[in-house]
């Protein structure tokens, strides 16, 4: 028996991974465990980690220990769950398999395009009355390998679909380039414009005229 009363002294840790993740130079930990409704915060933790040289280590350790929230080597709460669906534990301790899984989960976020919408702010410009112009290639232009044309991408970016046909300036509109979505109709729309047209001139046919 002792009499010893002190206590067992730590036992320091090995040296592994976290000694070289970025966010344990961080003071505001808690920044790892955003709400998951709160995108923005998700996406300010992302880009730490995205510039961290123990990413994959770090999504290692959680989708193997079984962390739940938190961002951690990038992966949010959803991606995790994604990805154990996906693997099974013995694969995700092979660090190799680790960085796959990460990079296809990750390929969107690390790697953006443009969309329809960027190259409508990137290259349109507002011409007096009302008008729109264009000022990006001419002609036909590839996105994303399928051709599109100026008034194509006008016509999606307003209607949310695809143009059926060939798309037309509206007869009011007098300027030829013009990319106005407001200004331009389709096929099916020029059809029920004709036939709103026809309408109106047989009722007022069948109005009694003014004496």
């Amino acid at each position: 028996m002792t009499n010893y009363e002190g206590s067992v002294p730590e036992t320091p840790r090995k040296a592994d991974w976290r000694d070289q993740s970025a966010c344990a130079r961080q003071k505001k930990p808690e920044r790892w465990f955003p709400n998951p409704g709160n995108k923005p915060a998700v996406t300010a933790a992302k880009a730490t980690c995205f510039n961290c040289p123990a990413m994959y280590e770090c999504a290692q350790h959680a989708l193997t220990n079984g962390e739940e929230t938190g961002v951690w080597g990038a992966l949010s709460e959803g991606q995790r769950t994604t990805i154990r669906k996906k693997y099974r534990l013995h694969q995700l301790e092979n660090l190799a398999t680790v960085r796959l899984a990460v990079d296809q989960a990750l390929h969107a976020e690390r790697n953006p395009v443009e969309t329809l919408r960027d190259l409508w702010e990137k290259y349109t410009r507002p011409l007096p009355g009302g008008h729109i112009g264009w000022t990006g290639p001419t002609g036909s232009f590839s996105f994303r390998g399928l051709p599109v044309t100026p008034k194509q991408l006008a016509f999606m970016i307003d209607r949310g679909h695809k143009a059926v046909g060939i798309i037309r300036r509206a007869p009011e509109c007098p300027v030829l380039d013009c990319v106005n979505p407001r200004h331009i109709l389709d096929g099916p729309e020029r059809t029920l414009r004709k036939r709103a047209g026809a309408d109106a001139a047989a009722l007022d046919a069948t109005l009694p005229e003014a004496v």
